[in-house]
Formats: C-alpha cells, sequence, structure tokens
C-alpha cells in the first residue's frame, strides 16, 4: 500500500511539473511581433521625436521614429514609410521599410529656424497625428 501511495505522488508531481510547463510557454509573449500579413490600422499607428529641439544647422539630428500597427496593437512589417517634406528639412532614411515590430526610423536635419509638423504615411495613407520639432 505504502508503494503504490508513493507511485501516485511522483505521478501527480510529474503530471504537474507538465502542466506548469505548458502553461508557462502557451501563455507567454516575449515580443509584439506580426507572424502573419496584418491589416494596418491608422489609428493604432504613431511616430514620435527624440529630441524634440534641434540646432538649425543642418548637422544637429533629430529621430523620428513610426510604429505601423494593426488593430491588435502589434507591428506590421514590410510597409515603406517616407515623411512629409515640406522642403524646410532634410530626411535621411534609416530605415524606411519596417521591421517585425513596425518601426521605421528617420533623421532630420534643417538649416531653417522653425517649428515644423512632421507627418508619416504609408504607401495608402498618413498617420493621423503629426509630431512637431523645432529648429532653432
Amino acid at each position: 500500500m505504502a508503494g503504490s501511495k508513493k507511485y501516485t505522488i511522483i505521478a501527480f508531481l510529474i503530471f504537474s511539473l507538465a502542466a506548469v510547463f505548458y502553461l508557462i510557454f502557451k501563455t507567454t509573449s516575449f515580443a509584439p511581433k506580426a507572424n502573419t500579413p496584418s491589416v494596418v490600422a491608422l489609428e493604432n499607428s504613431y511616430l514620435f521625436a527624440s529630441p524634440l529641439q534641434a540646432k538649425a544647422d543642418g548637422l544637429e539630428k533629430i529621430r523620428i521614429t513610426v510604429f505601423i500597427l494593426d488593430g491588435k496593437g502589434l507591428g506590421v512589417n514590410n510597409q515603406t514609410i517616407s515623411l512629409t517634406n515640406s522642403g524646410y528639412i532634410n530626411v535621411d532614411n534609416i530605415q524606411s521599410i519596417t521591421d517585425s515590430y513596425g518601426k521605421a526610423i528617420f533623421d532630420i536635419t534643417s538649416t531653417n529656424k522653425r517649428q515644423i509638423n512632421i507627418q508619416a504615411k504609408t504607401e495608402k495613407a498618413s498617420i493621423p497625428q503629426p509630431v512637431t520639432v523645432t529648429f532653432y
């Protein structure tokens, strides 16, 4: 009787350990990558600038980072992104096609002292929220 109780406990522990591993690896998401082709949701997509100000010397850069996301907030890859160019900025396309996180990267410079609204767009439409930067 003591031997069968011992085997029952060992079987229960093995089952519990297997269940824990299953739940950990089944439900854990380590990175918000898009696995399948997704539909772009421009209302979820965004861009930001860092820093928000730079000298208007044509050398000091502002980095513009754009994230193109789907309806679930996951990145959409292989999207060609461009920035509006009002003629007052120079755009350096660091990574104009989105990666698996939906990220595209640009550096901008200017020799004109002014505040500029920067807008990003896909091949089909623009992201509704621009970012404002200042060259002084």
